[in-house]
Order: structure tokens, then sequence, then C-alpha cells
């Protein structure tokens, strides 16, 4: 008996009836006489012609396998004609059973056989894209009736869509106690952090046989995608299974993003490291993960869920029905792959005003298009030839900023110029045959002396085969030159215990740094060590970072020190970043607290303070609760009058800060 077979019998009682089954699927079995009969049922040309397909218009389904039972449906292949290059991700594949109402299968049709991203050749005993054809051999067994619907969501006419299923009829039921084949598809466009991704999450009796998994780094390095699969059953409290990393739950090692590979249960079906995207696969046949009541199966992105990055997924598994029903299925625009990387904190351009205010401008919903529009939306300006308009962005305090202007190409779309006062400094080529993002113009190195900035946009004409002179912007990003506070004390690590609740003590818990500060002191940390300050500064990229002071993964406290001199008064900004709790003492007052961060970056959160004539002082206490552990911070100077050190004495108590009273 296979393992597959196992797999589908194991769920079965009496009245099911497995003899039947095991002598019509087991290898094992093949000289033994079947019982059963094959059918196919394929979308041969009926007229007796070579037009053996259907043809499905826009937004329409088809119907390509609807049969009584009982039956096993035993081989699956498909052929599609499209001139859609997202067709892989705009048709869904469903499949119902047993007159049901809500689909068991419901999955892009590219996804389901092992990459939405792009069309590769690979060959598992159960799925594979050989030739231009697309197989499945998961057995799939139905009582009643079985349905196999095809959903056009490209777009356009599917001019040809090739089907045969193979089924064998059953002489005799089933029984109420047969597990069904079900598979369904979750994408997470941008991965949340501090929170794992969902590969299902549902409620029945039965057990996984299979995971594909379709990744896209936001940085191009697949290294930092690595992360650990969680797996609780029937409402445990601890995991049964907590892996090492997902390179090794795809069977692999070192060398999983070193090229493409297939094999029986695992496999690498597509890396593309232009794009950052690496599809892979690993079938659950020999070691099933059985639940009785429910599962819930995630995995990190990245070590501690530290990745920025695209994910989605198909699950394949057998349950006895019904079935929880699945979330809302996402618009066909939102499946299309990412072409570039979604811009984060831009100034939309919808919200932005254009001069002059004739020029006419409409808000669009880009949500049908892709999934790489800020807020889904866009603003089109409908130019014409020589036309023009500009953007004034005021308020930017930064001395410095490399600038980023997403914008849209289309069938519509004309060329357009991009001006910094009389220098042309980018240009926009619109044209498309469908609308899709465009990219980003890239200013380098923009000097900041107005605290203003103005860009003009001049309509130059339009590419032959576009139909008019349309512009359409995303958004604008600024990418301020950050300058980092060069040079800190630290102390730590101090404790940082886990309660009960599963929350931490360290940042309620007042260690000796917050009560004052005396480099001389003896201070005693973590574990009965003894502490003294040091002196750090921060790498190229800004960051201060204590993971050589601290085991890895140790929840820990650590303080950090700098002193600021301003010849005068000023009021500025300190900018800070930390994946975990902080909390910012200026001038020995608390201005700012975060109980827990984002993914460790700059600039994530930012406090304003009254810089005072001479020097002030600030402390920072950072927490870690795992993962990578330091922090960000800078206070922008676009005059350079602010000095910066880690031992300027300060007085011993606030109150020596005040000014003194007039006699």
């Amino acid at each position: 008996m296979t393992g597959l077979l196992a797999l589908l019998l194991h769920s079965c009682t009496s009245t099911y009836n497995k003899a039947d089954i095991e002598n019509i699927l087991s290898p094992g079995s093949l000289p033994n006489l079947k019982e059963s009969k094959l059918i196919q049922v394929s979308t041969h040309d009926t007229t007796g012609g070579n037009q053996d397909m259907v043809t499905i218009p826009a937004g329409k389904e088809a119907t390509i396998f609807d049969v009584s039972g009982p039956g096993i449906i035993t081989r699956m292949w498909f052929q599609v004609n499209s001139s859609d290059p997202y067709y892989l991700r705009r048709v869904l594949l469903k499949i119902y059973w047993d007159n049901e109402d809500d689909p068991s299968v419901e999955v892009p049709l590219g996804d389901f056989f092992g990459s939405g991203y792009a069309y590769r050749q690979y060959v598992t005993p159960y799925l594979g894209m050989s030739s231009g054809g697309f197989t499945c051999f998961f057995p799939m067994p139905f009582e009643d009736q079985a349905r196999m619907v095809v959903v056009n969501q490209t777009g356009q006419e599917l001019k040809g869509f090739y089907a045969q299923i193979d089924y064998q009829k059953l002489e005799s039921p089933l029984g109420r106690e047969a597990a069904y084949f079900h598979a369904s598809w979750h994408r997470d466009v941008l991965t949340d952090y501090d929170t794992n991704y969902t590969i299902l999450k549902t409620k029945g009796k039965g057990h996984i046989v299979g995971v594909n998994m379709s990744m896209q780094s936001y940085d191009g390095a697949f290294n930092y995608l690595e992360g650990r699969e969680w797996v609780f059953v029937d409402g445990e409290k601890k995991p049964s299974i907590y892996g090492t990393g997902t390179e090794d739950y795809f069977s692999s090692g070192w060398y999983f993003n070193k090229g493409e590979y297939a094999g029986p249960y695992n496999g690498l079906v597509l890396k593309d490291d232009s794009l950052g995207r690496i599809s892979a696969y690993r079938f659950h046949i020999l070691d099933p993960i059985p639940f009785k009541k429910s599962i819930d199966f995630s995995i990190e992105h990245g070590y501690n869920n530290t990745a920025m990055a695209d994910y989605s997924s198909t699950v394949y598994w057998y349950q006895m029905e019904p079935h929880v029903k699945y979330p809302p299925m996402l618009k066909s625009g939102f499946r299309i792959p990412l072409r570039i990387i979604p811009p984060r904190d831009i100034m939309e351009a919808e919200k932005l005003n254009f001069n002059p205010a004739k020029i006419r401008t409409k808000v669009m919903d880009m949500s049908d298009y892709g999934a790489e529009w800020s807020g889904s939306k866009q603003m089109l300006i409908e130019t014409g030839p020589r036309d023009q308009f500009s953007l004034n962005i005021g308020q930017l305090d930064e001395s410095g900023y490399d600038i980023y202007i997403y914008y849209t190409k289309g069938p519509d779309y004309g060329n357009v110029d991009v001006f910094m006062g009389s220098e042309k400094v980018g240009q926009i080529k619109g044209y498309a045959p469908m609308i899709m993002p465009g990219g980003d113009i890239v200013i380098r190195n923009f000097t900041n002396p107005y605290n203003a900035l103005t860009l003009t946009f001049v309509n130059t004409g339009k590419d032959s085969l576009s139909s008019g002179y349309n512009t359409g912007l995303d958004g604008i990003k600024l990418d301020p030159k950050r300058s980092f506070i060069p040079v800190w004390k630290v102390i730590g690590p101090f404790p940082n215990l886990k309660r009960r609740d599963n929350s931490y003590s360290g940042m309620d818990s007042i260690y000796r740094p917050e009560a004052s500060i005396d480099m001389k002191q003896i201070i005693t940390g973590l574990n009965g060590k003894t502490l003294h300050w040091q002196e750090v500064r921060p790498d190229a990229d800004g960051y201060v970072s204590f993971d050589k002071m601290v085991r890895l993964d140790q929840p820990a406290i650590f303080y950090a020190l700098a002193y600021i001199y301003s010849p005068e008064p000023r009021l500025a900004s300190l900018f800070i970043g930390s994946d975990d709790g902080i909390k910012v003492y200026y001038n020995y007052t608390k201005v700012f607290t975060q109980r827990r961060g984002k993914l460790m970056e700059p600039d994530q959160g930012r406090v304003f303070v009254k810089i005072n004539k001479g020097w002030n002082k600030l402390l920072l206490k950072i927490e870690n609760r795992s993962g990578r552990f330091g922090f960000f911070a800078r206070i922008p100077d676009r005059e350079n009058i602010f000095k910066f050190n880690s031992y300027e004495e300060m007085p011993a108590s606030p109150q020596a800060l005040k000014p003194a009273k007039k006699k």
C-alpha cells in the first residue's frame, strides 16, 4: 500500500470500501482485476474536429467536470492558452464535493500545480508541470457528486482550456467516513511583523499531505526568508512541530537557494534572483500531520519574523466534511505577483497639491491592476501634448534626500520629463500594453537649502502605440540622508523576565541607570554579572548593536547614554528605531515609550524635544525579547550646529537644570 493510499484510508470506518480503494490505487495490486470502471471526462471536440478545448469569456466560468458518485478522481491534466501574462494567478480552480455550497478546493491555477510566479517544468508523483501541461495525481474520493469549475478572471477571453480528468466509478458506496481532498491558498503581500505567516488554520478531522510556498523578498536576499514552522493540533498550548528553518522544512539545507531541484516529496520549482523569488514544495506522504479537532499551521517569515516579504502558499489536506468556509479569495489584481517592490512610507500622490489647479485629475482604484500601488490608489493626471504641472513639498527638515517618484504605465499614457528648476532630473515613458507599475525615477543627493522641494512635470508626447497622454503617479518617497548620533556609552544586560501572561518585566523595572549616572559605580546585572559602562559606535548603517554583548535570543535590557550640545536653544526631532520596547529619557524626563516595535529599521518613532543651550542628556532604555538587539537614533541637524559625545558631565539632579530665580 502506498503512503498516500494509507493516508486516504486512515480516517475511514468499516463502512468505507477500503478493499476496493486499495485494489484501485495500490501499485502492489496492479495484477488484481478491478471492479471499478475508469471514465475520462475531457474537453474533446464533440464535432470530431481538433478543437479539444473550451473557451472561457472574460469574467465567466466553465464547469469542466460534473459527475455523480461514488468515485475517485485519480488524474487531472490541464493545458491553457492565454495571452494574459498573469493567468497562473488570475485563473481559479474550484472543486466541490457532494453538492456542497462552498468549494473544498479554491486555488489559483498556477499555485495549485506548484508556482503562481511562472511556468516551470518539474515532475513529482503528485503534482507537476511538464511540456506545457499541468498534472495532479492526488486521489480525490467523492460519494454523491464531484464538480470542477475554472474561473477566468484575466480580463480577457481564455482562448483555450484543455482538460482530461480520469476517475474510477465505484460499484459500492464510500460510506460517510471518507476523507475528502481539500486545498486552499493564502497570500500576505507584506508579511506582518511579530506574526507568523499562516499556512492553514481550520477545524475538523483530517491530515495535511502537502504544502507549496512562493516567497519574494523585499530586499532580494533569500537568506533572510529563513523561519521556523509551528504546528498546533487540537487546541494544544505548545506546538507539536517546532521547526528549525524554512530550508529545513523543505528537506534541504545550506544550499536551499542554490538552484532548482525536484524530488518525490520535496523540491524547488522556481528560483529567480532578479526578482528575489523562490517557490518550493513539500509533500507529507510518509509523515502526514493528523488533527482530530483543529490545526493551526504557520511559519516565520525570516528568523523571528524579521523578513519583509511577499508570501503565498497552497496547502493540501484530507478531512471529513463539512469543512470551515475559506476566507474570501483576493481580487484577481491583488493575486498578480509583484513586479516591483511596493513603496512604503511614501507621500501618496492623491494627497498632494498639484499646480496649476485647472488640470484635470482623478483618483483611481488600482486594486484590479496589482498590489504595488500604495493604498491601492494613484492620481491620474489628464495631460495633453506640452501640458505641464508641478508639485511643491514644504517643511522638509533634513539636510538632504534621495527622491523616488513612483509612476504608472498603460495603453493611454504619455511621456513626461521631470525637472527641478531648469534641470531635467528624470523621464517617464508611459506606454505599456496594459496598466502596470512603471517603477521609479530616482534623484540622488538632493540638498535642501530652502526647506522645500518643487518638481515640474512636462508632457513631451507619447509612444506611437499609445492612445493618450495621461500621467499616472503613485507617490513621492523622500529618503533622508541620515546622520546618526555617533557615539554612546552603553551598559547591560539587565533582567527582562517573561511573565506567565507572556508579558515581560524589564520595561517596568527600574534599574540603576534610570536613577543616576555614575560611570565608576559597580552595577550588578543579569545573572549577577558585574556591569561596566562601555563606549560603542553605530555601524555604517547607523545601527547600534548589542548582539555580541548578550546571548542570542536572550530577553534583556540595555541602557544607552549620549550628550547633545547646542550653542543656542532649538526645537528638534529625535528619530528612533527598535524592534522591541524602548523608553526615552531626555534631560531627566521620560518623553517616549514604545512597548513593542516593528521591524528593526530607522525612524520608527519620532519625539519632539527642546534642545537647551549647552549640554543635554539623552538616555535610552532598550528591550530585547528575541531576535536582533539594538537600536537606531538620530537628530536631524540641517545647520550642523549640534555636537555629540558620551562623557559630558551633567548635573546630578534635574533641579540643577532649572534656571536660577531672579532676585
